[in-house]
């Protein structure tokens, strides 16, 4: 029996991209970064399991508990997020080659969005998507971007998914 997940999918993955670069407030988002926020895209209800969850986006801890939980399951967590990060290098070097996502801000560790128009019917899609009306998408990708995400006390630390021991720490 085949299984259809969008973690494993790179024009899913392209199309989270653009999802979260043009709807962010952000003109630019750490590469770290993003591929947390993509994988809570894809599992939101995980969320609920960053410990502790930042004081500042104590407002949202409501809208998290209300997503539901999904009917699979992961058995690894780490390595599912270890397994995405080779479908969204491919998905960022598809953008890369249509000049959608800047190459230098690639390789300064950062996806950044180029003045590149999209076809009509894409940039449509991505604006009236139902997941940028939901709440929780919203704290992603404009509110994430906020929160320290470096070191013990960071996000990737909370988030217990990505190795934060050898962070340089900003004072």
């Amino acid at each position: 029996m085949l299984i259809y997940h969008p973690i494993h999918d790179v024009n899913h993955c392209v199309y989270r991209i653009l999802l979260i670069l043009e709807n962010s407030q952000h003109s630019d988002i750490d590469l770290d970064l993003f591929r947390l926020i993509d994988f809570y895209f894809i599992f939101p209800h995980l969320l609920k399991e960053i410990k502790p969850f930042p004081s500042n986006l104590a407002s949202f801890k409501k809208v998290i508990k209300r997503i539901p939980e999904p009917y699979e399951l992961i058995s690894n967590i780490k390595r599912t997020i270890y397994d995405l990060e080779a479908i969204q290098t491919t998905a960022i070097q598809n953008l890369m080659a249509k000049n959608i996502v800047e190459i230098d801000a690639y390789k300064r560790k950062s996806l950044k969005r180029t003045e590149e128009s999209l076809p009509e019917s894409i940039y449509e899609k991505i604006r009236n998507s139902d997941i940028v009306k939901e709440e929780w998408f919203r704290m992603l990708i404009n509110e994430f971007p906020t929160v320290n995400f470096l070191g013990k006390k960071g996000l990737k630390a909370r988030s217990g998914l990505m190795e934060f021991r050898y962070d340089v720490e900003t004072i």
